[in-house]
């Protein structure tokens, strides 16, 4: 059984996937997440997803895998930017245990809400920006 999943695909296709609550205009993260960074300052609020070191598997009898997830979240500005990332670490902590499917390969399993870091500023030359990390516990479906 594999126990390693593309965790930044799944946590990316997760965030798209709210729709009605998080992404789409009108809603604190307007432009969705994304793997790779969008060009030019930002006119709406996006996530850029990146897996960072210390992802691990925990083991044949637990073949889940455990993701460090950072969420770089720019915006046009420095308020817009902050409601977007207390946003998204809110969803975070509704992945309680109840399978989350994310995507078509993915299930999140948990969160580890002790693991969520942030909201912290963290701004760039092009424009404003926010981080919030956690810890996902992924499982192939």
């Amino acid at each position: 059984m594999a126990a390693f999943v593309d965790a930044e695909r799944a946590v990316a296709d997760w965030v798209n996937s709210l729709d009605g609550s998080l992404v789409g205009v009108g809603h604190p993260l307007a432009k969705g997440a994304h793997l790779t960074a969008l060009r030019g300052a930002a006119s709406a609020c996006y996530a850029l997803i990146s897996l960072l070191p210390g992802s691990v598997a925990l083991g044949p009898e637990n073949p889940d895998h455990r993701a460090r997830i950072s969420a770089s979240i720019y915006g046009p500005t420095k308020e817009a930017a902050t409601a977007a990332a207390v946003a998204y670490a809110n969803a975070l902590l509704t992945l309680d245990g109840r399978r989350q499917p994310m995507g078509q390969a993915v299930i999140c399993l948990v969160v580890d809400p002790d693991s969520i870091s942030g909201p912290s500023w963290a701004p760039e030359p092009t424009g404003p920006r926010l981080l919030v990390d956690a810890d996902f516990y992924l499982r192939a479906a």
